[in-house]
């Protein structure tokens, strides 16, 4: 009976179970991930380099259980991606920091820039870099009718990956010398030696130097100078020479130059270096100085400048000549060049400057503008620094002095004019001549005087006739002198228009008393002599 029962218990069960509904849920699964990898396509570079080249984000998703399209591209995105590249074991040397690239789906992103530095002395060959890429993303995303909202797992990534940077075989140029001779205010010869420091020969090469500061040129005064040379070897030194030229006002420092090589490579592409920079250091100027000036300088009439010029080092000078440049019309140099000679240093030489002084100059301190033009040792010339020494211009001379002697005279008569003629300066004058110019009531008949020499300090007297008219009458009036002479020059001084004051005065008269007293006494003279002749007996 046990069997029964338990039997009739397990239908009894299976009814109520039957009774009860049930519910059928499906949930399904999307899951992949992201599958990154960095291209450098442009990576080749040379030694002695900072480039900057392009890397690209590549995503190959991969999906391992498919479902809707939105779910799908969730699990192959990789989210907030940042990438950074390092050196690792290469000489290279990886200026840019981490680089964020945002969300990066299935496909490529990019350009990112990231600048390298290629030491100099990196040997060709190709270098992996490291890149460690970070990024989030979802790997399973679950879905259903029995869920209400689909399910996310996400996870945080690390992978490192590598580009590959290839450092070529090439020609590279470094200066490793420069020489000058050149001065401070001359011109000479520079010349820069370049090494071919890469693995390849160079053809065709141009090397062109440039001058930022216009105190240092190059030729007759460009900022640019080249030379070329033809096949240049690795490790080979190539040596230019420039002619430099270094203005006068320069300071004696380092003048930084640019230097380029422009050349064809082993392909027969051309080519140029990265700018290369060198300094052109000129030597010390030639200083020179003037001592023992003196001047005999006049306001309209020639003078002199003397000197002595002497070279103060550091080298002897071949050739030199010293040049005066005047600044002003009135006060010029006959010649303005004279020629010095070799000048060791120490030596010195006296020099004379003629110098023409017109009417039209000012007297007062004068600045002369005084230059050494020279020749080095290599023969390359050169220049001084301005010589500026200051000297005297005097006022116009007045050379003679004027005074009357007899000047006094009646009305209606002939007379004689003297006057004392004074040479006052410290030169000697010759051929001396002077004329009166006279008007009513004056004539002449003699208006010339001439004296054959008048000495420094000396005097001498001129002689002139002249005539006052019976019209005259007594007043204070003048006559017009006019003087030449000859300097020792041979210039003329003349004293134009000088007044030489003249009296007029009254003849002395008799009124009639005087002429009756002057008969009366004449009257008894005769009566007294004629009685004493009657009575003499």
């Amino acid at each position: 009976m046990a069997l029964p029962r338990r039997l009739t218990g397990l239908v009894v069960f299976l009814v109520v179970l039957s009774s009860v509904p049930v519910s059928t849920a499906i949930v399904e699964e999307v899951e992949g991930s992201p599958e990154i990898s960095i291209q450098a396509p442009d990576n080749r570079v040379a030694p002695g380099q900072e480039v900057t080249i392009p890397i690209y984000v590549t995503n190959d998703g991969i999906i391992r259980e498919a479902g809707p399209t939105e779910y799908v591209e969730r699990v192959i995105t990789a989210r907030a991606l940042t990438a950074e590249v390092r050196s690792g074991s290469s000489p290279i040397r990886v200026n840019t920091g981490r680089i964020p690239a945002g969300n990066v789906p299935e496909g490529t992103v990019g350009p990112f820039e990231v600048s390298l530095t290629i030491p100099a002395d990196a040997r060709p060959g190709t270098y992996r870099l490291p890149v460690d890429v970070r990024y989030s993303y979802t790997r399973t995303v679950r879905y259903g009718s029995g869920t209400d909202d689909p399910e996310f797992r996400n996870y945080q990534r690390t992978r490192t990956r590598f580009i590959e940077i290839t450092v070529r075989d090439r020609p590279r140029f470094e200066v490793v010398d420069v020489a000058s001779n050149t001065r401070v205010g001359g011109v000479g010869p520079v010349a820069v030696t370049v090494e071919n420091v890469g693995t390849e020969p160079a053809s065709e090469a141009t090397l062109r130097l440039r001058s930022a500061d216009e105190e240092l040129t190059f030729g007759r005064g460009s900022a640019e100078a080249r030379a070329f040379s033809d096949a240049w070897q690795p490790g080979e030194n190539r040596t230019f020479e420039f002619r430099a030229r270094v203005a006068s006002d320069a300071v004696r420092r380092e003048y930084p130059v640019a230097a380029t090589v422009s050349y064809t490579d082993v392909d027969g592409v051309q080519r140029a270096s990265r700018e290369l920079t060198a300094g052109i250091v000129p030597q010390a100027e030639v200083a020179f100085a003037v001592r023992n000036l003196s001047s005999d300088l006049y306001v309209g009439e020639p003078g002199t400048i003397s000197g002595t010029v002497g070279n103060r080092g550091p080298v002897p000078v071949e050739r030199a000549v010293l040049v005066y440049r005047s600044s002003s019309p009135h006060v010029a140099p006959v010649d303005g060049e004279v020629a010095l000679g070799r000048l060791a240093p120490g030596d010195r030489r006296n020099f004379t400057f003629e110098v023409d002084v017109g009417d039209g100059a000012s007297a007062g301190r004068r600045q002369l503008n005084l230059t050494v033009r020279y020749r080095d040792a290599r023969g390359n010339p050169g220049t001084s620094d301005p010589l500026e020494p200051a000297v005297r211009l005097r006022p116009e001379r007045d050379w003679l002095a004027v005074a009357p002697e007899n000047a006094t005279f009646d009305v209606d008569s002939d007379n004689r004019l003297t006057v004392r003629l004074r040479n006052v300066e410290d030169v000697a004058l010759s051929d001396v001549r002077g004329r009166i110019e006279v008007t009513d009531p004056f004539s002449s008949a003699s208006r010339t005087a001439y004296v054959p020499e008048l000495g420094p300090g000396e005097t001498a007297t001129l002689a002139f006739e002249v005539t006052v008219s019976e019209d005259a009458v007594a007043t204070q009036s003048s006559v017009s002198l006019n003087v030449t002479a000859e300097r020792p020059d041979g210039e003329t001084v003349r004293l134009d228009a000088s007044v030489v004051p003249v009296t007029v005065t009254e003849e002395e008269g008799t009124d009639d008393s005087t002429l009756l007293g002057v008969g009366a006494v004449v009257a008894v003279v005769a009566l007294v002599a004629g009685w004493w002749w009657l009575n003499r007996r």
